[in-house]
């Protein structure tokens, strides 16, 4: 059987056992495919440094999953004035997951320092008039149509 045929048998199966406990112990806050995606990549990781596992791109895409989930998490909780950082924060769980994968880089954290300065000088003057009309549109960029 091919590699990604057995991850998504494993999730799969997770997921329904996962099901089956949070019925028994009525887990509430807890979603079982998040779960089952997280743990999976989170063993497949350690596989891979333990030199069992050999296939990055799939630890990869089930990373940027979670890392998407959480995103969307956030964006829900999150008062509407800090959805400005909606970018640097995506973009920095992106570089998270390349670090753990392929190794640090420090253009990119350097990009990433001042990415994140620059939204935060924005975020400071977001009340002033012309600054003001440029933050609304990055938060309502990713409005629901």
């Amino acid at each position: 059987m091919d590699t990604i045929t057995t991850v998504l048998i494993g999730i799969s199966l997770l997921f329904f056992l996962l099901l089956i406990i949070k019925s028994i112990f009525n887990i509430k806050k807890i979603c079982a495919i998040c779960l089952s995606v997280s743990l999976t990549w989170i063993s497949l990781l350690a596989l891979y440094y333990l030199g069992i596992f050999n296939d990055k791109i799939i630890i990869a895409i089930l990373m940027g999953h979670t890392s998407l989930g959480i995103f969307y998490l956030w964006e829900k909780k999150v008062k509407k004035r800090f959805l400005l950082f909606r970018l640097p924060y995506l973009l920095t769980s992106l570089i998270l997951i390349y670090y753990v994968l392929n190794g640090f880089s420090l253009n990119s954290l350097i990009f990433m320092v001042a990415l994140w300065v620059l939204f935060f000088i924005v975020y400071l003057f977001r009340t002033k008039n012309s600054v003001n009309k440029f933050v609304n549109k990055l938060i309502e960029c990713c409005k629901k149509w």
